[in-house]
This record gives structure tokens, sequence and C-alpha cells, in this order.
């Protein structure tokens, strides 16, 4: 009976799945973009689609079918935040103070 009931919504993890990978390759490109061409988008941008790809990611997880969209997702959005701490502590240590 949980299982007729989870199918049900195995759509909507897809969708949110889906939704998770568009979102977090849109702000890997975001961050590419700032990184090249020395435009400065403000991080108030950057955090909101980190918001909004985490949980999405998570959601997806839930359902199998949807599970490989999700674990894309998250690895993604780890990798750039991983990615900025790392850069932003190596531009502290090179100029400590502006």
């Amino acid at each position: 009976m949980e299982l007729d009931t989870l199918k049900r919504f195995e759509k909507g993890f897809v969708t949110a799945g889906w939704f998770g990978v568009i979102s977090s390759l849109c702000l890997l490109l975001l961050l590419n973009i700032t990184l090249l061409t020395n435009i400065y988008i403000t991080t108030k941008n950057l955090f909101l689609l980190i918001y909004l790809t985490a949980p999405l990611s998570v959601l997806a997880l839930f359902s199998k079918k949807s599970r490989s969209l999700g674990l894309w997702g998250l690895s993604i959005e780890i990798f750039i935040i991983i990615f900025t701490v790392i850069f932003f502590g190596l531009g502290w240590i090179v100029t400590p103070f502006p």
C-alpha cells in the first residue's frame, strides 16, 4: 500500500531531480562566468541557487528512478561549495587584508 502511494509521487521526484541538476549546472555556469570575465555576480543570487538546489536534490534521493539525478545535483553543489571555500582560503593567504 505504501509503495503505491510512493509511485504516485514518482513524477514529482523526477521533476525535482531535474530541477536540482539544472539549477546546479546554472550555478556552475555563473561561477565560471564570474571567474573568467571578472563580472561581479552578487552572492545573494548564488546563495539563492544553492538554497534551491540542495532541497530539490535531496528530495530526488527518495525515489529510485530519480536517485541518480539527486546525486548529480548534490555532487555538483558540493564541488562548488568546496571550490569556493578553497578559492577564498587561498586568496586570503595571498592578501589577508584588502
